[in-house]
């Protein structure tokens, strides 16, 4: 079994916007999903992610740090979950379950390790 990272992207704006009770639905969506991965015992980890950021950049011996720079855009990091499958062509059937793929965010699987 190798781990891949399901990463999800999306303007967060949107989700900002929802109203208490939409967001209990998509955080419920990603809860069950969950739950499913846990059944299968495939999960390692996952978390939603906070739309506020900081990237790090270095260019000669000084470290620049940029907020919020994709905040707003569809490269914006939404969440993660780290799995277990044979390959990555199970991960993908597992990353196209994904809720947030049915609430207009990409999903991108990443094979982890060398």
């Amino acid at each position: 079994m190798s781990r891949f990272l399901l990463l999800m992207r999306g303007d967060q704006t949107s989700f900002l916007a929802m109203s208490p009770a939409e967001k209990k639905k998509v955080i419920g969506d990603h809860i069950q999903f969950s739950k499913e991965l846990e059944a299968k015992k495939i999960i390692l980890d996952g978390d939603g992610c906070s739309e506020s950021t900081v990237l790090l950049e270095k260019k000669g011996n000084c470290i620049k740090a940029k907020k919020n720079l994709f905040s707003g855009t569809d490269g914006q990091v939404s969440g993660f979950y780290v799995i277990e499958a044979k390959n990555r062509e199970d991960a993908v059937k597992i990353a196209k379950e994904c809720p947030a793929l049915a609430h207009g965010e990409t999903v991108e699987v990443i094979k982890l390790g060398h």
